[in-house]
């Protein structure tokens, strides 16, 4: 009896944990089903224009992105900072999917662990952006490392704002920073607006130069006033300013505004003052609402490149619905 008794608990047990097993398989399929086809749903416009260009490496491997830029020769570049004590690197992704994974060393040979935060691109240079500063490396040696090379930076310069995200188009290095509560910015960047609003961070635009020795003049020709929580800046060359705004889980936002009218003030910089163009209601055209935690942008060639963080393991590996895993180009208006 005893035999009997323990054999029909056996077989209930089993049944039980037969039906766990179904229904955690039933509620990944649905929720796999829901992540496929929810998302063109719930931001259809961002959709509309959005294309993954291609997975971000080393997302379970600690890697948080942050720059995405694209080189002369066709590769993307995606820049970050590893969770763990490790150094900071940029990824590589050619255009035939192979993918290089670069080290990145201060001048003085030692690790850079820095937050390596915006990264562009230029004809001879690769520019990151992190703590008032821009570190140079030049793009032959990253069109060219071997997976796992470390690469030593050229030199950097000091810019006058935290440096949170960079980008350029051919003329310009645009360097800018990111605010909110938390995260304040020097008081001198708080601008009002026309329309009663505060913008409370700088973006600042130096001359790319071939002749100089970093490739760009370290002194801002302008300045740019922006919204809070920036994440990256890029002007294309029809006029239009593109900002990535995001912060946490919150939807992100590409906010677009019209710079082709004049500066309509100045601002004050080592005794002289250069255009200032604030970017409030007045110059803005749209606003596409998009998923959460978009990064760094640039343009190229009429395309818009983003990078995303939700995919990290830091920030729960993209398990939360709508989180994006790739580089992604939007196709903008025609360059």
């Amino acid at each position: 009896m005893k035999l009997g008794m323990k054999q029909k608990q056996k077989g209930k047990c089993k049944k039980v944990f037969t039906s766990i097993v179904i229904s955690l398989i039933a509620v990944l399929a649905l929720y796999a089903a829901f992540c496929w086809i929810a998302p063109p749903l719930v931001y259809p416009d961002f959709y509309r224009i959005a294309e993954p260009v291609h997975t971000i490496p080393n997302l379970l491997g600690g890697f948080v992105p942050q720059g995405v830029t694209k080189t002369t020769s066709g590769s993307i570049l995606v820049c970050g900072y590893m969770q763990q004590d490790e150094p900071s690197r940029i990824y590589r992704i050619d255009s035939d999917g192979t993918v290089t994974e670069i080290l990145l060393m201060r001048e003085d040979g030692s690790v850079y662990g820095g937050h390596a935060g915006g990264l562009t691109a230029t004809n001879d240079f690769v520019y990151i952006s992190n703590a008032h500063k821009i570190f140079v490396l030049d793009l032959s040696a990253v069109q060219t490392a071997a997976n796992g090379d470390t690469l030593q930076f050229l030199g950097h310069f000091d810019v006058p704002c935290n440096s949170s995200f960079c980008s350029s188009d051919g003329t310009m290095l645009y360097v800018g920073e990111y605010h909110a509560a938390g995260y304040e910015t020097d008081e001198a960047h708080a601008i009002e607006t026309a329309d009663g609003t505060t913008c409370r961070a700088l973006v600042f635009a130096f001359r790319l130069d071939a002749d100089q020795p970093r490739g760009v003049t370290e002194t801002p020709e302008a300045a740019y006033a922006t919204c809070d929580k920036v994440q990256g800046f890029a002007i294309a060359s029809s006029g239009t300013a593109y900002l990535s705004c995001s912060a946490g889980l919150a939807d992100s936002e590409l906010k677009c505004y019209d710079v082709t009218h004049p500066a309509e003030r100045t601002f004050s910089f080592e005794d002289r003052s250069i255009p200032l163009t604030v970017l409030d209601s007045a110059r803005q055209i749209e606003n596409l609402r998009m998923p959460h935690m978009s990064e760094d942008l640039d343009v190229r060639d009429g395309v818009l490149l983003m990078g995303f963080e939700a995919g990290a393991l830091k920030f729960g590996a993209g398990l939360l619905p709508f989180s994006i895993h790739s580089v992604t180009a939007l196709k903008i208006e025609a360059e």
